[in-house]
């Protein structure tokens, strides 16, 4: 294998005809890394070589160049997760989630869950504004229709939001 080809999870969209067809292919954690093809074989060729061109040139100007990614499938996860955190931040999860009326372990899940689609929108966002055909909803109705939906998902009213 040449030192520049890497495995990298690669994200494939098929493109509409008002965007040229074909396909995108985009690797996540190789930011900008990305190409198209008329085929999904075409776009997984031409992504290989841009994945070469991003690490030559991250190599060039001096940039840290991402660890490769390989797949795991959901069954390689249990679910569970041991976490070590100070006396003083477990009080403070205990108190809130006595506050609340729920376990600390539903408490640290709901919070994770947050922050999750927290980076999620981030992404969304970024883009969007990547995508100058996109029109770009007013950011607090965005944020918004984002709570909305998160409280839907999770029956619980957090925040009343008009």
């Amino acid at each position: 294998m040449d030192s520049k080809e890497r495995n990298y999870k690669i994200e494939l969209t098929k493109l509409t005809d008002e965007d040229g067809g074909g396909f995108l292919a985009t690797v996540p954690a190789l930011p900008g890394c990305m190409s198209d093809g008329e085929t999904l074989e075409e776009a997984l060729a031409n992504v290989k070589d841009a994945i070469k061109c991003w690490i030559e040139t991250a190599e060039e100007i001096g940039r840290k160049i991402p660890k490769e990614e390989w797949y795991r499938s959901e069954d390689d996860y249990s679910g569970k997760l041991s976490l070590r955190i100070p006396k003083s931040l477990h009080k403070q999860v205990s108190d809130i989630a006595n506050k609340e009326g729920c376990s600390i372990n539903q408490l640290i899940m709901m919070y994770i869950s947050m922050g999750v689609g927290f980076e999620y929108g981030k992404q969304q966002i970024n883009i969007t504004l990547n995508n100058p055909t996109t029109e770009l909803p007013a950011i607090e109705e965005f944020q918004r229709e984002k709570w909305r939906d998160y409280i839907n998902l999770n029956n619980q009213s957090l925040v009343k939001l008009n």
